[in-house]
């Protein structure tokens, strides 16, 4: 507070999150993509990311990798505190670069969400992005078709439709909760029907991440900029 009396307030530098979900095959990645091309977005694959670590030469005889790698081809999702810790890492990176930021298909549980030691990665975007700069596009496809495109990638274990469908189960139980959550926290979803041809989806998305950009410089987000108007409004 100044000495007039004047409550400090600060805006949010014009920098954004969108956030892709979907089951596995849903075109996360592709749209994610798209996304980063069409506006100079930071894409951060965090399946990518996590898959290039387990099976990463020097790192196999590490014997967190080598637990991490066995969950991952299984089907199953790999520790939420291990993998908070990463992808917390590159958020704050990003974020202290002043870099707009596609997320494609994490957090994907409630405890990497929310439930982290020092707070889940949510909470580290809403620190550093800012809660109404937070977009997410919930790309949704039934198992079927994601069964169908998942078993056409040929990564040996892990696209076989057995182990897709566990894949499938764990995003249902697990992953979905953490969209509802955000949804109740004030974040902006957004459903697409992932089931129509990539091109149709990418028009479809393009256009809502436009909507939500303009919607958003037009009315900048802000913050209480000094300790002393903290909790004054």
């Amino acid at each position: 507070m100044t000495e007039s009396g004047r409550i400090c307030y600060t805006y949010f530098m014009q920098k954004y999150t969108i956030l892709f979900y979907g089951p596995p095959g849903a075109g996360k990645g592709t749209q994610a993509e798209n996304a980063t091309h069409k506006y100079g977005f930071v894409h951060f694959d965090s399946g990518k990311y996590i898959e290039k670590i387990i099976h990463n030469p020097s790192l196999q005889k590490n014997k967190v990798i080598q637990k991490q790698r066995e969950l991952f081809l299984s089907g199953k999702l790999t520790d939420p505190a291990w993998f908070g810790a990463e992808v917390k890492k590159h958020i704050k990176e990003m974020a202290s670069r002043g870099e707009s930021l596609v997320m494609s298909g994490s957090p994907r549980t409630m405890e990497e969400a929310f439930e982290l030691k020092n707070g889940g990665i949510a909470d580290d975007l809403i620190k550093n992005y800012g809660l109404k700069n937070i977009l997410i596009i919930f790309l949704d496809i039934p198992v079927a078709e994601s069964v169908k495109r998942n078993s056409k990638r040929g990564r040996i274990g892990l696209d076989e439709p057995a182990v897709i469908r566990v894949r499938c189960r764990e995003y249902k139980k697990r992953t979905l909760p953490v969209i509802s959550e955000m949804k109740k926290r004030g974040i902006k979803v957004v459903k697409i029907n992932g089931n129509f041809p990539r091109g149709v989806v990418a028009k479809m998305v393009l256009k809502e991440i436009k909507s939500f950009l303009q919607c958003q410089k037009s009315n900048p987000q802000k913050i209480l900029s000094c300790s002393r108007c903290q909790g004054i409004s």
